[in-house]
């Protein structure tokens, strides 16, 4: 029996160890060639070569061994290299609510990066962003987990390709960040502490990390600046190996955010060592450091510290050697044998010239430009594809949201008036938004955009009318004066890279600067105006949406943001985009997000409006759609069905135009306490004038789970299923879920 029982239990251990071994195959893919050659690199290596493959953004090359270089980049909306596609900010793409278009937009920003020699990328930004104050809000997708885990799994779908495609020579390797919640952070302060129930973290901010790495099998996490309930996110295994592997099962690479792992003893103060710091995040599962221009010395924690704590044994070797692995898995993975990767011959020079052993990082970084990156021989080529441009128009035109269009002012005819004035510190200046390159291929501002829309039929006249860093009272009466001898005002407003950006955050959301000053003053001239917004943040506009006849917004729309805003003026485009987040009507709204828990008594106000300037979700349009014939395929359902919430929609209008439609769900009765209504489904659709589509939005199990005492659970019972144009705007069913 005793004989038996251990062929039993060895049958089982070869299983579950088969079992591991396919599903890194699957997550990373590797020939068991590969793997064997990794194993024979790592008893080749010194202890400083091990410790050198650990840099990231840093040189990582072993010319000795052969083993090649793996850069990294951003690459956020674009690659921030000169010459690079610039496509709207990432606040703006997921305003088109087009995951096609999400994947197709990644999928060239990957192709360009390869081209441009970058084959990691820390990109794309998870964050559930709640608070308007926090400089980093436009790199995110969404105040709701269900729309930014959709965004997020196209766009990592795109950069690291699908099937036999994943990894190839024209994707990359993303990274998921920053893990974990920091899209609500306190004061809007960015790295701030967070505390959080476990219950908001699994429902809310986890939920687009759980979605890339069970559906996208992103390769790469970086954790977040900040402590999570107590310990930094650098050091924490209970999310980063209790839920993101155990949990998750993910086996890709972890990258430290900047200077992070030094952070947590300088900064945090959770370690009272380096070494105590270095091996709580090997064990927590951070792979790899970026330390941007930290030379190869004791500030960067997987350099010299680390080695110098192996050879003394006070870190086990297992923990570098599982980091070194991981690393070198993907460069296999990645085929950078395949590359033409100059850095090892680079390096050679620079410390012959130096006469530097480790090349100090500043010494590296002024040689190559700020960057680590060798393109391909025919990167022009990719870079100056005319696609490429046809698609960042393309994500511009799905991405602009028209908020408000009294009296029908918009779309203008070309000829309808005779003297157009442009005027606001936006109208003609480059703004691309963060992460964005310098060096922009082109970039058509909404000034531009205008003279070329009209051609010579109107004329077109600018002013500033104010600076947003330097306000000066004589620019705005100079742009009054203009826009009394106008006909039309296009006023062009918003943000700069001084106002919003990472760790530039605010106590205010008004427009910054004088920028109200400007819009009242030329409000009051009694000339109607066009207000349009290319900012990074939800604005304060509740005066302009009293005021002002026609709201246009762009986010930050990408190189060609004046051809997309001019198309829209002009109705040569029917802007189709919806917000992604709620406009706070001010500062004192914020924290603001739809799928808030009912309040437990009656909420009283007196003199304003609880009420958001602009609900989620919401975006107008120059036709109108009808609603009818809401219902479900199956009034109840088990865990185990699928059914579908069909609605018709009718173009009603008389111009082409785009609908966004969305579906709600609310718990009726629950044994927690759930949000009034979440997103969990949305399909865009086409229509001409008069036609009709049935629609069809799935809704299952995980369309109702929710998650309580460390599981995700259904609960019996009844269900409002709820669709509509925005988050506000809803007709309802009901749906009962039985056992």
């Amino acid at each position: 029996m005793r004989s038996i029982s251990f062929i039993l239990s060895l049958i089982f251990c070869l299983s579950f160890v088969q079992a591991q071994a396919q599903q890194l195959a699957d997550y990373i893919p590797l020939t068991p060639k590969e793997h064997a050659k990794i194993e024979q690199l790592l008893s080749e290596m010194t202890l400083d070569e091990k410790t050198h493959q650990l840099a990231s953004f840093y040189p990582n090359a072993n010319k000795r061994l052969n083993i090649p270089h793996m850069q990294a980049g951003e690459c956020l909306h674009g690659v921030v290299a000169a010459g690079a596609t610039s496509f709207p900010q990432a606040i703006a793409l997921a305003s088109a609510w087009d995951m096609n278009l999400v994947e197709r937009v990644s999928t060239v920003i990957a192709a360009e990066a390869r081209a441009l020699g970058i084959q990691h990328v820390y990109t794309p930004m998870l964050g559930v962003v709640r608070d308007a104050r926090w400089g980093r809000f436009e790199e995110a997708y969404s105040e709701d987990p269900f729309l930014v885990s959709r965004t997020g799994v196209a766009f990592i779908n795109g950069l690291q390709g699908k099937g036999k495609e994943r990894y190839n020579t024209n994707h990359v390797l993303a990274t998921a960040k920053h893990f974990v919640a920091d899209g609500e952070p306190v004061l809007g302060a960015n790295g701030a502490a967070v505390e959080i129930s476990l219950r908001s973290l699994h429902e809310i901010f986890l939920a687009p990390f759980r979605a890339a790495v069970e559906e996208a099998r992103v390769g790469s996490i970086m954790p977040a600046h900040h402590s999570l309930n107590g310990v930094p996110c650098h050091i924490n295994s209970d999310v980063l190996n209790d839920i993101l592997r155990d949990e998750y099962h993910f086996s890709g690479l972890v990258v430290s955010d900047n200077n992070d792992i030094r952070w947590v003893q300088d900064r945090l103060k959770a370690t009272g060592s380096r070494v105590e710091t270095i091996r709580k995040a090997l064990e927590a599962g951070v792979h790899t450091e970026l330390a941007f221009k930290q030379t190869w010395g004791p500030n960067r924690m997987y350099g010299p510290p680390l080695a110098e704590a192996v050879k003394n044994g006070q870190i086990p070797v297992k923990l570098l050697d599982d980091a070194v692995r991981k690393v070198l898995e993907f460069k296999f993975a990645l085929h950078l044998e395949n590359e033409e990767n100059p850095m090892g011959r680079e390096m050679a020079r620079l410390k012959t010239e130096t006469k530097n052993a480790d090349v100090e990082a500043d010494v590296f970084f002024s040689q190559i430009d700020g960057s680590l990156s060798y393109p391909r021989k025919h990167y022009k080529k990719v870079l100056n594809d005319p696609s490429h441009d046809q698609l960042a128009l393309e994500a511009a035109r799905k991405s602009l949201i028209l908020l408000k269009n009294a009296g029908q002012l918009l779309p203008l005819r070309k000829d309808q008036y005779k003297t157009i004035a442009v005027i606001g510190p936006n109208a003609d200046t480059i703004r691309l938004g963060t992460y964005s390159t310098q060096q922009p291929k082109h970039f058509i501002s909404v000034r531009q955009g205008i003279e070329n829309a009209v051609a010579g039929q109107a004329k077109i006249v600018y002013a500033k009318g104010t600076s947003i860093q330097h306000p000066d009272d004589r620019e705005i009466a100079e742009a009054v004066s203009l826009a009394k001898q106008s006909d039309i005002c296009i006023l062009v407003l918003g943000d700069d890279d001084k106002t919003v950006m990472e760790n530039v955050d605010r106590d205010d959301i008004a427009l910054p600067g004088a920028q109200d000053q400007l819009m009242k003053a030329i409000a009051a001239t009694g000339k109607p105006v066009v207000l349009v917004l290319l900012h990074g943040r939800p604005p304060g506009i509740q005066w302009a949406k009293e005021h002002i006849p026609a709201i246009l917004d762009g986010w930050f729309a990408g190189q060609d943001t004046g051809t997309a805003i001019a198309e829209a003026i002009f109705g040569d485009l029917n802007p189709s985009g919806k917000l992604t987040v709620t406009y706070p009507r001010n500062v004192c709204q914020v924290p603001a997000y739809y799928n808030s828990l009912a309040p437990g008594r009656p909420r009283e106000i007196w003199g304003s409006s609880f009420e958001p300037s602009y609900p989620f979700g919401f975006g107008l349009s120059y036709t109108s759609f009808a609603y009818t014939d809401f219902h479900l395929s199956k009034s109840s359902m088990t865990t185990a069905d699928t059914i579908y919430a069909e609605v018709t929609i009718k173009n009603t209008g008389k111009m082409k135009g785009d609908e966004i439609v969305q579906l709600y769900v609310r718990d009726e009765i629950s044994s927690l306490a759930r949000p009034l209504k979440e997103l969990k489904g949305f399909q865009r659709i086409s229509l001409q004038p008069g036609e009709s589509r049935q629609v069809q939005i799935p809704v299952s199990r995980k369309s109702l789970e929710f998650w309580k005492d460390g599981q995700w659970i259904t609960e019996p019972g009844e269900f409002t299923v709820m669709v509509g144009p925005n988050s506000t705007d809803l007709t309802n069913v009901k749906l009962n879920l039985t056992n």
